[in-house]
């Protein structure tokens, strides 16, 4: 099993010498062109540059004369390392052991995840996906070593080898061997000492004698030999994802659309989604930030889109989608420059079990998702729930509210009294008078509270429909008339409520029921006396 993947994540693909030139070196030389350079040498030249024949470790002059209109840029070292803790805020929703390693590259202990997300193949298809997703490029590698899977990545990236995993330990050796030593992390410093020496593969590294390369290059470089090898410990320190959440991403050009806001915005949504992974934990509600241009004077500097929903979720998809619906009902006061992103609510989550028959619970969550889909499609206020009202009046003991999930929740019962077990008394009477007792057992018997039963008093029932306003009823021979005559079939229910709130009833209930069997819900006014139908019964 594997335990390390590695990916080289740089903005763009670099060029290699195995890229053609299609086009005249004359006709591309009046081109503008880039490349990466620290003080003294070129770093990383773009597709242009490289085919004017500027290449990586080049002198600034030599660049300039083989590319006149060539554009040097500095290295952002705070801006690169802000962006490698993206990604790897974001990864960490496949694994909670993500290493920050050498030369732009994040490690992955991803043993123990490679079951969960359907087998190696699509583990590693998901986790490029996701590097593309927080807008950049990288290079997959994986070894049963973190430093195996680092030269892997490595060598892909510069098309030295495509054997880019190895699963066993068995062929580690066989492939590690074949790689070329300009990858060792050290061989910059030595410049051409290698080649100077005959030393072209790591196998022929690793056949010199060991004091002789201690000796010349240092004792590092054999135990990296070691422990990319698998034959010593290669202990890292973990990335820590921080305590609260806040992420921000500065736009390449001014955005003047809601909608294409969300395509940055997925960067910042995949960071989230990594941030809950690792704190166990789920949000359901975030803040998005907006930084504006100051186009006019009254234009405001910022504005906040507050994204809200019922159950909490930590599933980056379904946070997009929300996002996305909210975002095309919104307009923007002036063009963007800048984003952030802020988790408000977040609350402990625990990971759906992966069992053979699906839970209930599962069932909730989907039609959760659904509902909530529906509110940011339609607007909240559009979908609605009936809601039941502590009120005894029955046309308000009902009320429609906006879609909210009903958490369930166990309120704790308290514990049942004792109650001593009483059998049957013998034909003889005892020899003390029933009204006579101990002192003691008096006392006891005020003591103890009153004990009420714990089934409710039997109530008379309701009809599956009841009408929006009463109808009153007309009286024939002393009888309530709905189309034919009624006859109560159930004893008195009285109802007297809303004195509170200035719409006072007081009405006497009865279930009534005609010739042909139908049943009807009835009551009378005790003030007036007058009858009204109030619903039937199916």
């Amino acid at each position: 099993m594997p335990c390390a993947s590695a990916g080289s994540i740089s903005p763009g693909a670099r060029p290699t010498p195995n890229d053609r030139v299609d086009t005249p070196a004359a006709q591309e030389s009046d081109q503008p062109c880039f490349a990466l350079a620290d003080h003294a040498r070129i770093l990383l030249p773009d597709l242009i540059a490289y085919r004017l024949g500027v290449r990586p470790g080049s002198t600034r002059s030599h660049a300039f004369a083989l590319a006149p209109r060539l554009t040097l840029l500095t290295v952002d070292v705070s801006a690169e390392q802000c962006a490698l803790e993206a990604v790897a805020l974001a990864l960490l929703a496949f694994t909670p052991k993500v290493v920050l390693a050498h030369a732009n590259t994040v490690l992955l202990e991803v043993g123990a995840s490679t079951r969960l997300f359907g087998g190696l193949r699509a583990l590693i298809a998901r986790v490029t996906s996701t590097v593309k997703g927080c807008g950049f490029t990288s290079r997959m590698g994986c070894a049963p070593t973190a430093w195996g899977a680092w030269l892997l990545a490595h060598a892909r990236t510069r098309r030295v080898t495509r054997r880019v995993r190895i699963v066993k330990e068995t062929t580690l050796v066989r492939v590690l061997d074949a790689l070329p030593v300009s990858l060792v992390p050290s061989a910059e410093s030595h410049g051409n000492v290698f080649e100077q020496i005959g030393c072209s593969t790591l196998a022929d590294l690793r056949r010199l004698p060991r004091k002789g390369v201690a000796r010349r290059f240092g004792q590092g470089i054999l135990q990296w030999l070691a422990q990319a090898y698998g034959q010593a410990p290669d202990p890292r320190e973990a990335f820590c994802a921080p305590a609260s959440f806040e992420a921000r991403l500065e736009l390449q050009a001014r955005v003047e659309s809601a909608e294409a806001l969300l395509f940055a915005a997925r960067r910042l949504v995949l960071q989230l989604a990594g941030w809950l992974s690792a704190h166990h934990a789920a949000v359901s509600e975030f803040s998005l930030l907006l930084e504006h241009e100051l186009a006019a004077r009254n234009a405001p500097k910022t504005s906040t889109l507050k994204i809200a929903w019922a159950v909490p979720t930590r599933d980056a998809d379904h946070v997009l989608w929300l996002l996305r619906e909210k975002l095309n009902q919104t307009t923007l006061a002036a063009p963007v420059i800048e984003m952030k992103l802020f988790a408000d609510k977040v609350s402990e989550h625990a990971p759906p079990s992966d069992t053979l028959f699906p839970m209930p619970t599962s069932d909730n969550e989907s039609m959760a998702q659904l509902l909530e889909r529906l509110s940011a499609r339609l607007g909240a206020e559009n979908v609605v729930q009936l809601v039941a009202r502590e009120d005894h009046r029955p046309e308000a003991a009902m009320t429609v509210e906006p879609y909210q999930t009903v958490r369930d929740s166990k309120p704790k019962r308290a514990k049942k009294p004792k109650l001593a077990h009483v059998e049957n008394a013998p034909d003889e009477a005892p020899d003390e008078a029933p009204n006579e007792a101990p002192e003691e057992a008096q006392e006891t018997e005020a003591d103890e509270p009153l004990q009420l039963p714990d089934r409710a008093v039997p109530s008379q029932p309701r009809p599956s429909w009841i009408l929006e306003t009463p109808q009153k009823l007309q009286l024939r021979n002393e009888r309530p008339f709905y189309r034919r005559p009624l006859k109560l079939i159930s004893r008195t229910e009285r109802i007297e409520a809303g004195w509170w709130d200035g719409n006072g009833v007081q009405r006497d209930y009865y279930v009534a029921s005609d010739d042909r069997g139908r049943m009807f819900w009835l009551y009378r006014e005790r003030l007036s006396g007058a009858w009204f139908l109030h619903g039937f019964f199916g």
